[in-house]
């Protein structure tokens, strides 16, 4: 019974070490941020959705393409996946970190 209290006591300390050096690394990045004067958006995995009408969508802080058709495509991003449809869809510009969607979008969707 002592041997899982014991225990017990080591995993809680180790979460509580983790947790506290998350909070400091965090905690660094923002000093960092505001030293640089960056928008938070640079700093952390956010993810920022620009549509224009129904032609084009700008997506910054994308992770990867999911799925590509002419009608449907899927993107993941760090916290969300978006699904756009429509008609004649092409990726018009792509970066390591934003893209461009172009064609007749009908709908845009977070899953």
């Amino acid at each position: 019974m002592n041997q899982k209290k014991s225990e017990k006591k080591k995993w809680y300390k180790q979460i509580k070490k983790n947790i506290k050096a998350k909070r400091l690394v965090t905690e660094a990045k923002d000093k960092f941020s505001d030293f640089l004067e960056l928008p938070s958006e640079v700093t952390s995995k956010t993810t920022r959705i620009t549509a224009i009408e129904n032609r084009d969508i700008l997506i910054e802080g994308y992770k990867q393409i999911a799925d590509y058709y002419d009608d449907y495509i899927k993107i993941k991003t760090y916290n969300l996946d978006v699904v756009i449809d429509g008609k004649n869809l092409d990726i018009k510009e792509i970066t390591d970190s934003e893209l461009v969607i172009s064609g007749n979008i009908y709908s845009l969707n977070y899953k």
